[in-house]
């Protein structure tokens, strides 16, 4: 398996050349460096050209330029199919908000500790895979339905089996009740699909940790209030009381020509060390 391939965008020369040899000390390629958001966008362009894009950037939020982090990081999604992880030295309140728009796969706060930093990767590029997996599988779908004018039971089948196989958990919920949950949901939460599928929005907000249930709150609201796409980290507690740590995204959409709340659960227990 190849080295994940990093490019880092940090203007204090200093951080750039550390984090660059720890980096390459953990095992990572890193395949170029920039103090700025312009040069960033020609650098990733030329080693695109070369079958060589970088599966994950870092991002420094603050830079020098016409081009902040965030600024470059928005074109640069619009271009490539690069991870971004973001490094700042601040947290702040409109820093997340504008930054939210990007949907990240991570932060990293200055000083950079190496440990959380490899964590980090490691989820973004394992996520970047899957999505760029489930992409494939739609790209595939789309094709199927547009060559058929009707779907023949076996394009269903092969839809079912795409969903139920897929390694996310991928739920509809409508009127604060599942309509719909792949095999994998009901899976990741210890649960029978059947008993999964008559749960409500209320039994799963019981089911994640007292410490974290504030984080998913605005799902008890009308619409999602600017947290669409956005990610969130909480733990559960299973059937079995076992924690498991998961990362959860969620997007309105409308089924049955109602509004719905569609929601990913991605398993990512085993990134953490006890």
């Amino acid at each position: 398996m190849n080295p994940i391939s990093i490019y880092i965008v940090e203007d204090e020369l200093l951080i750039s050349a550390t984090l660059k040899s720890q980096l390459q000390q953990f095992g990572y390629d890193v395949c170029g460096s920039s103090i700025r958001g312009e040069t960033c966008l020609e650098e990733i362009a030329e080693l695109s050209k070369q079958g060589r894009e970088p599966e994950i950037v870092l991002m420094d939020i603050h830079l020098r330029g016409e081009l902040d982090g965030i600024d470059t990081a928005k074109k640069i999604i619009e271009k490539f199919n690069c991870a971004i992880i973001f490094l700042t030295g601040q947290s702040s309140k409109e820093i997340y908000e504008r930054s939210f728009k990007i949907k990240p796969f991570g932060y990293l706060l200055k000083p950079i500790d190496m440990e959380q930093t490899k964590m980090t990767i490691e989820i973004a590029s394992y996520q970047r895979n899957l999505e760029i997996q489930n992409t494939l599988y739609q790209k595939d779908l789309e094709a199927l339905l547009e060559k058929r004018s009707q779907e023949t039971k076996e394009t269903i089948s092969m839809y079912q089996a795409i969903i139920n196989n897929s390694f996310m958990g991928l739920t509809i919920m409508q009127e604060n009740k599942f309509v719909f949950a792949n095999t994998r949901a009901a899976e990741i939460f210890g649960y029978p699909q059947e008993v999964f599928l008559s749960f409500s929005l209320e039994n799963i907000i019981d089911i994640i940790h007292p410490e974290d249930q504030g984080k998913v709150h605005f799902l008890l609201k009308p619409g999602l209030n600017g947290y669409e796409g956005t990610k969130h980290r909480v733990r559960i507690l299973t059937k079995d009381k076992q924690i498991k740590r998961l990362e959860a995204s969620f997007r309105l959409i409308q089924y049955n020509g109602k509004p719905a709340i569609h929601q990913t659960f991605l398993d990512i227990t085993n990134f953490y060390t006890t």
